[in-house]
């Protein structure tokens, strides 16, 4: 459909009542993607900084999320000393692909929009890739969840197998025409131990290192792309590796973490910033579609364009989450804009 979900298709047909905007996240099983989720969720719900917006899951989706924030939390307060290992091994991955529905609107208001984030493990890149090209093409945004251990640690060695950037990489290049005049975002997930130890620079160069294929296509197609690490849990960061029992399946090496500080507490950090590059592009792209000939912007019939073009308050309300992003800094960098994405 484009950049966001239709109002009408070209015979007139409803496609959908409420506003949607659809957001793909792909990443290998494990990397903490249904964390992230979580963490978002602690760090929203009633308000997103200043703003006069909420942002708050569906019922299915706030059970799913309720869950997965009390196992992280039980990392942390089932410890019996500083010097135990957290059991991140409890946290199940799935190979499954999951979404995740959140409602967003002015403050004050009924449920005014939709966000729809899913997931795809990296496996279906390659077994059900039509599923994905489907879902990209319906995209605003697309984010890239990284292992950031993998990528740092023994000089990223393990990173290709356990990150798969060659998998992410040719299949955005294959649908190349799908993401034009969208955004990417590099989400490097569990970095605690690199804002700790001041390697966020490292960190940043490493990624670009690293996707330096992805990001070449960015700058070929028009595609914004930035980088936005993620303390998961806060207090938890990367240990070591140790050897993998390899008749298992996987990877030649598994992470482990430990506790830090003095009293560890579940102190996700960042989440949302992902939000806020994701809210402040669609603001963006739709005063980019009102600056196009009429022609143009009535071919481009959507829900969420209708409703901005009704409602110049909640456009305002959106267009305030530029000032909460962080770039050039912490490792965060807006590293391929375009003619879309504008951060005053």
């Amino acid at each position: 459909m484009g950049i966001f979900s239709a109002i009408k298709d070209k015979l007139g047909g409803v496609v959908s009542e409420i506003p949607t905007l659809n957001v793909t996240m792909m990443g290998p099983r494990a990397v903490g993607k249904t964390s992230l989720m979580a963490s978002i969720f602690s760090e929203t719900r009633d308000s997103v900084a200043g703003a006069g917006i909420y942002f708050r899951p569906t019922p299915t989706t706030s059970a799913v999320l309720t869950k997965k924030k009390l196992q992280l939390q039980s990392i942390i307060s089932s410890r019996t000393s500083i010097q135990d290992s957290p059991q991140t091994g409890a946290i199940e991955a799935t190979s499954e692909e999951s979404t995740f529905s959140f409602e967003m609107g002015k403050v004050g208001r009924a449920h005014t929009v939709n966000i729809n984030i899913k997931d795809f493990p990296g496996e279906y890149l390659t077994s059900q890739p039509e599923r994905v090209e489907e879902f990209v093409a319906e995209s605003n945004v697309i984010m890239v969840a990284i292992d950031t251990p993998y990528l740092m640690e023994e000089d990223g060695v393990y990173n290709e197998m356990k990150n798969e950037v060659s998998l992410v990489t040719n299949f955005l290049m294959r649908n190349k025409n799908g993401i034009k005049d969208k955004m990417i975002l590099l989400v490097p997930l569990k970095s605690e131990r690199y804002f700790h130890d001041n390697r966020l620079e490292e960190l940043n160069r490493r990624v670009k290192s690293a996707y330096a294929g992805l990001i070449s296509l960015c700058r070929e197609f028009n595609i914004a792309c930035a980088i936005t690490p993620i303390q998961t849990l806060g207090h938890v960061e990367f240990d070591k590796f140790v050897d993998n029992d390899m008749a298992l399946g996987g990877i030649a090496k598994i992470s482990k973490y430990r506790f830090y500080g003095k009293d560890p507490k579940f102190a996700p950090m960042f989440c949302v910033q992902p939000l806020y590059y994701l809210l402040t592009y669609v603001a963006n792209q739709y005063e980019w579609m009102t600056n196009q000939p009429a022609d143009i912007f009535e071919c481009i019939i959507n829900t969420f364009v209708s409703y901005l073009k009704d409602d110049d308050e909640f456009f305002h309300e959106i267009k305030k989450m530029g000032k909460n992003i962080i770039q050039d800094r912490s490792g965060y960098e807006l590293v391929v804009t375009n003619t879309i994405f504008n951060i005053k």
